[in-house]
């Protein structure tokens, strides 16, 4: 696939909102808004870069390659977790408590332990996700699950505000999010 093929894939609205989605989720950090553009603008160079600087062994670019720009430059800014689908609570709530954008000083996080030592794997890693949004439901963030096809969940905070515009903004990349 050519870079111009790739542009046309990943054009229009798609490539509007997945630079929105960098900005919405990162706004502090261009590093994210960077890799999305290389990604869009320059598939080609940004296959080079990938393969240079974090041995990956990308062929050629694909559609969903921005996409995968987008999960990897924020989890590389401390702002998305990766989680298995069968982790431990206190992992997954570890892991959340340590990104970037995680709900402060200003809001506490004792009732995490709690969480985690009462928690039964069994009903799923977005139950514990729900339950951590009710939680944090005063903080002005909210947890979200973004699209990631597989096992992994990808999880981020965002601005309660902008929740659903996060929403609408992942659909129009034909992906998913869902906010808790």
């Amino acid at each position: 696939m050519t870079e111009s093929n790739l542009g046309a894939v990943v054009g229009g609205p798609a490539r509007d909102a997945l630079r929105a989605i960098a900005e919405l989720l990162a706004s502090d950090s261009p590093a994210v808004s960077d890799r999305v553009t290389l990604a869009i603008d320059y598939p080609e160079r940004y296959v080079e870069v990938q393969n240079d600087l974090y041995s990956q062994t990308l062929e050629k670019p694909h559609p969903e390659m921005a996409w995968f720009a987008l999960v990897d430059a924020l989890h590389e800014q401390e702002l998305l977790a990766w989680v298995d689908w069968n982790e431990d609570a206190a992992e997954v709530l570890g892991r959340l408590r340590q990104l970037e954008s995680a709900p402060g000083a200003a809001h506490s996080w004792k009732w995490a332990d709690e969480l985690a030592a009462g928690y039964d794997r069994t009903a799923g890693l977005e139950t514990l996700l729900a339950c951590v949004g009710a939680n944090i439901a005063g903080s002005g963030v909210s947890v979200a699950w973004l699209d990631s096809d597989s096992d992994t969940f990808l999880i981020v905070f965002v601005p309660s505000v902008q929740s659903a515009t996060l929403v609408e903004l992942a659909l129009a990349t034909g992906h998913c999010v869902r906010v808790f």
